[in-house]
C-alpha cells in the first residue's frame, strides 16, 4: 500500500479508516500500532474482527503532532 497524506485521508469521502491507512499517515507498522492500541490517544473501534477509526479525531490527532509512547 502507497503512503497516503493527511489530506487524501481528509478527502476519503467515509467517515471511518481503517487500520492500513492510519499507519501509512504515521510512518509506522500495522505492528507497532495493534502493540499500542491501547495507548492511541483517539477512538479505535473494534467491529467483529476489523479496527475502525473515526476520521475526524484521527485527523486532529495527527495535526497536533503528538506521538504514541512505545513502551
Amino acid at each position: 500500500m502507497k503512503r497516503m497524506t493527511l489530506e487524501e485521508i481528509e478527502n476519503l469521502p467515509k467517515e471511518f479508516i481503517t487500520v492500513r491507512e492510519a499507519v501509512s499517515v504515521m510512518g509506522i507498522s500495522c505492528k507497532m500500532f495493534y502493540r499500542n492500541i491501547d495507548k492511541m490517544p483517539f477512538a479505535v473501534l473494534k467491529l467483529g474482527r476489523n479496527y475502525k477509526i473515526p476520521k475526524q479525531p484521527f485527523v486532529e490527532y495527527v495535526r497536533s503532532g503528538r506521538k504514541v509512547v512505545d513502551k
